[in-house]
């Protein structure tokens, strides 16, 4: 293990996420599944409900900002990338690892 800011990531894309709720709610256990299975998180607001997006999600977007990742898609798609694929998503990962870029509010 390395200390400090290098697992930062790491560590937050491996917690598993749970459904925390402020108020007693039925939630049927087939939604909550559902729920913890996408792992979208909630904000509830006295208005409505805010679906806000998963750090992995934060990344992909980054990752199209990135002009280092966007290099490293295109050496993949021209096979030059070794140990580099694409998911379905379109997320960069560099064998089971997500290839993060340097953005400050991730």
């Amino acid at each position: 293990m390395h200390p400090g800011k290098a697992n930062v990531v790491a560590d937050a894309l491996s917690r598993k996420s749970y459904v925390n709720v402020l108020q007693l709610t039925f939630i049927p256990a087939e939604l909550r599944a559902k729920i913890e299975h996408l792992n979208i998180g909630f904000v509830n607001h006295t208005m409505g409900l805010e679906i806000q997006p998963t750090l992995e999600q934060e990344i992909r977007k980054s990752q199209l900002e990135d002009e280092k990742l966007k290099e490293i898609v295109g050496n993949v798609a021209l096979e030059k990338a070794l140990g580099f694929r694409i998911d379905k998503d379109g997320t960069l990962w560099f064998g089971k690892r997500i290839c993060v870029p340097e953005v400050k509010t991730i």
